[in-house]
């Protein structure tokens, strides 16, 4: 069967929720420190963490505001939809954060699983984290999504992977079929990787639309 796999910032949703996060939130070194990654000083984890710690004395109320005022990338409601009619599992998978992720998707009405990093407000407006996503060979993400890809798919599946940025570099070189926005669509054809451009989610559907006419897959 054909198993979709979707980043989640700025693919599922119009903006970075993760940049945004740490501008209201947190302070300049959340972004400084991802200079320590580029030197392979540090792995993602450790320069989440530490971003995660910029966060003090949030306010619960204003940080929900946030999330529930996050437009998602036109198409995807109904492209949910098209899935669970065409009998097509849709997982997200991000190196963001549970904290957002979850009631972004609650705020739509959106009923899907999800596979990220655990990230917590506690009461005091600091976050807690943790990683249940990791995987020790791999650094460029926290929540390592081409291990999510393979422990949740199996070998007869068709992956098709959704993505737009950097963590996404991975999965696109094992999926079957990609659709690449952004950054990504210039990796992809730096790397020779063949891709489907898009910039919402009624493309995909009319591509897959004929995939499931010429490729079906039970």
């Amino acid at each position: 069967m054909y198993h979709i796999y979707c980043d989640f910032d700025a693919t599922v949703t119009v903006n970075d929720v993760w940049d945004n996060l740490f501008k209201q939130f947190g302070d300049p070194h959340a972004f400084k420190v991802w200079e320590k990654f580029n030197t392979g000083e540090y792995r993602a984890s450790q320069c989440i963490a530490e971003a995660c710690a910029t966060v003090k004395n949030a306010d619960r109320e204003e940080m929900d505001a946030m999330f529930r005022a996050e437009p998602l990338r036109k198409g995807f409601i109904e492209f949910v939809k098209f899935c669970y009619e065409s009998d097509i599992k849709l997982s997200i998978v991000s190196d963001g954060f549970s904290l957002y992720i979850d009631p972004i998707l609650v705020h739509h009405g959106i009923q899907i699983s999800y596979y990220a990093n655990d990230v917590e407000l506690m009461k005091d407006g600091t976050l807690a984290v943790e990683f249940k996503n990791t995987r020790e060979s791999c650094r460029n993400c926290a929540a390592c999504k081409c291990g999510t890809i393979m422990t949740t798919s199996s070998d007869e599946d068709t992956i098709v992977y959704i993505g737009d940025g950097y963590s996404d570099h991975c999965p696109v070189e094992i999926a079957d079929v990609v659709f690449a926005r952004d950054m990504l669509t210039r990796f992809c054809s730096k790397q020779g990787i063949p891709h489907h451009p898009f910039e919402d989610f009624f493309t995909i559907q009319e591509i897959l639309k004929k995939y499931l006419v010429e490729r079906p897959k039970y």
